[in-house]
């Protein structure tokens, strides 16, 4: 996912763009366990410097701005025609943020320049080699001790979650996330403090919030 052909946009096809909002908000509840996030940002009592990666239409920007308003949130996001109608939305409340145009797995950014990475439903669209890449860039942009939250598909915490997961895992790059890769990649990468903080059902499996934290010093980087 290093340019622009390899990039897989929003809900897989270019045409259903303009219903990812609803998609997100009535079907996946994205209220649930976007608001968990902001909740447990609201809580780290330091001015922040937040990067939300693979923002898309920036509804998790926006809710992270209007509750953190002395917070400086950028939001990337390798889709344009999802940049404008982030850009849209960001007009239309009132809200300065910054959104540029890039992508996870190279992000334009200089080293240690966040407190916070924020990566919501993105990693499941990456094949397991730029999952990898993407929490290199991740960790590589927050500073020592800052702090990284995911919100993606992950191992299924009920009886019901599993049923939908054994067909959900066939499509898109699900298939890591279900078996608890994901949290292997982000230990391997070299955070510490790995939390599952929420399990959330949706109609294709469940999502939940891990949060890590980079280590103070380089010396307790473990890769």
């Amino acid at each position: 996912m290093t340019s622009a052909q390899q990039y897989i946009p929003a809900l897989r096809y270019n045409f259903l763009t303009p219903v990812y909002d609803w998609v997100l908000r009535v079907l996946m509840r994205e209220s649930v366990y976007k608001s968990r996030l902001v909740e447990y940002l609201s809580i780290i009592k330091q001015p922040l410097k937040i990067l939300d990666a693979g923002c898309g239409t920036a509804t998790l920007t926006i809710m992270m701005k209007q509750r953190l308003a002395d917070a400086d949130i950028t939001g990337i996001d390798g889709d344009r025609k999802i940049l404008q109608i982030a850009q849209e939305k960001a007009r239309n409340v009132g809200l300065k943020i910054n959104l540029d145009y890039g992508f996870i797995t190279q992000l334009p950014y200089e080293s240690q320049s966040f407190d916070c990475g924020v990566c919501s439903l993105v990693l499941h669209h990456l094949t397991t080699e730029n999952k990898q890449k993407a929490l290199q860039e991740l960790f590589r942009v927050i500073k020592p001790n800052g702090r990284l939250l995911i919100l993606d598909f992950s191992t299924p915490h009920n009886f019901p979650m599993m049923m939908v997961t054994l067909a959900a895992q066939y499509f898109e790059e699900t298939y890591d996330n279900f078996r608890g890769r994901l949290l292997e990649f982000i230990t391997k990468t070299g955070f510490v403090n790995l939390q599952v903080e929420l399990n959330s059902w949706t109609p294709i499996g469940t999502i939940s919030l891990l949060t890590a934290q980079k280590p103070t010093t380089e010396k307790e980087n473990t890769r």
